[in-house]
């Protein structure tokens, strides 16, 4: 087949000791999976990888690759034998090749190989030559328009122009599993990203008020899980109806109501709970960023944490909302996030108190029976599996 080769960098997986195979070899099986490749597409080089793609497949591969977590960067790179001559003949069919030209450059050599029989100063000062007398190009060790890179290696040189950045991290599936509640906005899918780039499996808890779960899947919420799967690798979601704790609510006491919305974040995170034992998760995580809302200030955090012994991790809980918005709107996301849809929390009293005690909550929570609650709306929350062509609901 016409193909490319596409070099692929670590992020810190360089500077892992002797488990750093483990996390290679995840690494090589997502993007093995997000590519649709075979494992002899991939070869494994020291601190590095080159994948074999269909050239019609190069750009959209790099595009998949610039979201596996655990790549620094990646580029399509041309391969020559490590000989001055040879490197000279394919980095003037690259640069000639390149459309629109250039008006400056710089070359940027390394020599991985010592025993060659040339330095990177040599590859710098003769290919720099080389270029400027063929293009006319000038060059620029500070601002270059075109950066050559060469690698030269014993077995072969690598030469790349263009690199695509990656999203840095470890790679999903190398630290353990974690269930993420996703209400769809910017905060959650915030926080199942970052999860996601430290290693962690995330699957999502989604809490819907809608009168149907099928009036979910006609909402904007499964093209928000799908794509923010692509980042995190989910294969589940569960949908819990939010419904029972609305009725609950009707027969409580209305002397309490301010302390409805920390109760019913308990209640999320209590469901979680029991999902995450029955299912194998090792936590939860939550998008709240410290002080940001009223149902996120530290005295009902600590309220809400008290309801279950499973860690609730907070990955955004020091950033500030315009950190959050911009990560969204980088990973193409902001249209996911602002599109309409009726979040459970906003069905909660419009004054909810920013100092909750435990003792306020739990009142709230008996008169609402909540436990029986809790198994109720655990018991009948719905399993979506996500697969690269959508999602197929499955029976709880």
């Amino acid at each position: 087949m016409d193909s490319s080769t596409i070099l692929v960098r670590y992020a810190e997986i360089a500077l892992k000791g002797r488990n750093r195979p483990d996390f290679i070899n995840r690494l090589v099986r997502n993007i093995r999976e997000a590519l649709g490749l075979r494992d002899d597409q991939v070869d494994r080089q020291s601190s590095q990888l080159l994948i074999e793609v269909e050239r019609d497949l190069l750009q959209s591969s790099l595009d998949r690759l610039a979201g596996v977590f655990g790549i620094a960067w990646c580029a399509e790179v041309c391969s020559c034998e490590s000989t001055l001559e040879a490197i000279e003949e394919t980095v003037l069919a690259i640069v000639e090749d390149r459309e629109g030209g250039m008006a400056s450059f710089a070359i940027d050599s390394s020599r991985g190989e010592k025993s060659l029989p040339f330095t990177s100063s040599d590859i710098n000062n003769r290919i720099g030559a080389v270029v400027r007398e063929r293009t006319g190009a000038r060059v620029d060790l500070d601002h270059p328009e075109v950066t050559v890179h060469i690698s030269a290696r014993k077995r072969e040189s690598l030469i790349w122009l263009d690199r695509v950045e990656g999203p840095g991290g470890l790679p999903v599936g190398t630290n353990g599993r974690v269930l993420s509640l996703l209400s769809g906005g910017f905060d959650s899918i915030a926080s199942s990203w970052y999860m996601a780039r430290r290693g962690a499996e995330v699957d999502f808890l989604h809490f819907h008020a809608l009168s149907r779960s099928e009036a979910v899947h006609a909402s904007k919420m499964p093209a928000l899980w799908s794509r923010l799967s692509v980042f995190t690798r989910s294969t589940r979601i569960y949908l819990a109806d939010y419904a029972p704790f609305e009725v609950a609510l009707l027969g409580s006491d209305s002397g309490l109501q301010r302390y409805e919305l920390v109760a019913f974040r308990r209640l999320m995170v209590r469901v979680g709970e029991q999902l995450a034992e029955r299912f194998g998760y090792d936590g939860l995580v939550l998008g709240d960023s410290l002080g940001q809302v009223a149902s996120q200030t530290m005295p009902n955090i600590v309220v809400v944490d008290r309801a279950v012994s499973i860690p609730v991790f907070r990955p955004l809980i020091g950033m500030d909302k315009t950190e959050l918005v911009d990560l969204v709107r980088r990973i193409g996301m902001w249209d996911d996030a602002t599109g309409a849809y009726k979040d459970c929390c906003s069905l909660i009293s419009r004054n909810p108190s920013t100092q909750a005690t435990i003792a306020k909550v739990v009142a709230l929570e008996e008169s609402m029976a909540i436990e029986a609650l809790v198994g109720q709306i655990a018991e009948e929350t719905e399993i979506v599996s996500i697969g690269t062509d959508g999602v197929e609901a499955k029976e709880a």
